[in-house]
């Protein structure tokens, strides 16, 4: 188990998915990350009930996906012996990471010139909705409001004059996640070099612009979306229907380079070899309408397992499109570790995705589920020189939650 961040310690003030992403990453890698929370805890504690998951102390598969690997500290950052602890964590620490509003970072006293100024050597990392600047940098932004609607992502990706795309909870939040990671990653090298920390910024815009980076040239220059499947990007980059009722997804980014062994070789087409409406791509794009009729029909002659070894044999690339439900239990994802049952503390057992970047090899970094609200209090607060009478007293105070 190659754990490249050992001895990084990060202290994760984050909520909901984003921010926590981010964390369970660094943690993955090898780094110690505290979650600081308030008593009440994380409220993405709660929202597996939204997506039919249980939301038990002992089995919560949502918050658990973002925060396992993590310990957990619960302390009351409105207080002053509270902020006493967050001081003396942070003096300590190499990275900051937080999703929380600047607006009450500032409030806490927790924003970068506040802490950097204290703790310069500090890598101080957020993640917002909307950026640092402009009219709406304020506004409260989670993935389906600032990566997917401001990007827009929700509906120009979706089929053409249907509805807006209905996106999937925490998409949009886990890639930005990766970014954050990444720049974490960076900041923490030039740590290494020179002693001293500096701020790293992701926003959920800035995500869904960069994910959408090669539609926001083309649209510059007459590309218009939404687009139908009718009228694809390209008539060989695009789904048809097989004979069993599966969807089938053809990618040929080199159209001039196998137009002829789509038709001939695949699909048994020789009459429309080296014809001259689509054997070029050019060509190809304006007869596009016509092109994917006639793919419609051919793809509709066989089932899905008889193209899939059509198109291998062609080296084609292809997938069938399949569904969330057919990923869980995926060969080639659990061939490779993407997705690991892991049991739960109660007992039950959970298929979870794992974190994408691998070390040297593909074992998945197991060590702990997320931590209950204040799960490790009592060890954190002795590693910072606390006293167990001082400890009580904190508990006694509502300052500090500890879970025995």
């Amino acid at each position: 188990m190659n754990q490249p961040l050992k001895g990084v310690k990060v202290i994760d003030l984050t909520y909901f998915v984003a921010g926590p992403g981010a964390g369970k990453m660094l943690a993955d890698w090898g780094a110690d990350v505290i979650k600081v929370e308030p008593g009440c805890g994380d409220p993405c504690r709660k929202t597996g009930a939204t997506m039919c998951m249980p939301i038990e102390e002992d089995c919560n598969p949502l918050y658990s996906t973002y925060n396992a690997n993590k310990r957990g500290l619960s302390v009351n950052l409105k207080t002053e012996e509270g902020m006493a602890v967050m001081d003396k964590l942070l003096k300590e620490s190499n990275v900051f990471l937080s999703s929380y509003r600047t607006g009450a970072l500032k409030r806490l006293g927790l924003d970068y010139e506040s802490i950097s100024e204290k703790c310069p050597h500090i890598v101080w990392a957020q993640i917002n909705g909307f950026g640092d600047y402009g009219p709406i940098k304020d506004n409260a932004g989670f993935d389906l409001v600032a990566y997917w609607a401001r990007s827009g992502a929700m509906i120009d990706i979706a089929e053409k004059d249907t509805s807006p795309i209905n996106p999937p909870i925490g998409f949009g939040d886990s890639v930005t996640s990766c970014s954050l990671a990444a720049g974490i990653c960076a900041a923490l090298y030039e740590q290494q070099k020179t002693g001293k920390g500096q701020k790293v910024m992701v926003s959920l815009l800035a995500q869904g612009i960069w994910n959408m980076g090669s539609i926001f040239a083309s649209c510059q220059y007459g590309d218009e979306y939404p687009k139908t499947r009718k009228d694809a990007v390209s008539p060989v980059m695009n789904s048809f229907r097989c004979k069993d009722g599966e969807w089938l997804y053809i990618s040929i980014l080199e159209h001039d380079r196998y137009y002829n062994t789509l038709m001939g070789q695949v699909l048994g087409r020789e009459d429309l070899v080296d014809d001259p409406r689509f054997a070029k791509a050019a060509e190809g794009k304006k007869h596009g309408r016509e092109l994917i009729r006639i793919l419609e029909e051919e793809f509709a002659k066989h089932t899905s397992e008889e193209m899939k070894e059509k198109l291998k044999a062609a080296d084609i690339a292809h997938e069938v499109l399949q569904h969330i439900t057919d990923v869980v239990n995926d060969l080639q994802a659990e061939a490779n570790k993407y997705i690991v049952e892991i049991q739960n503390r109660d007992g039950s057992f959970t298929k979870y995705a794992q974190t994408p970047v691998k070390f040297n090899d593909i074992e998945p970094v197991v060590i702990c589920d997320a931590p209950k609200v204040g799960q490790d209090s009592y060890e954190i607060l002795d590693e910072l020189g606390y006293s167990r009478e001082e400890i009580d007293r904190m508990v006694e105070k509502g300052i500090v939650v500890c879970k025995k």
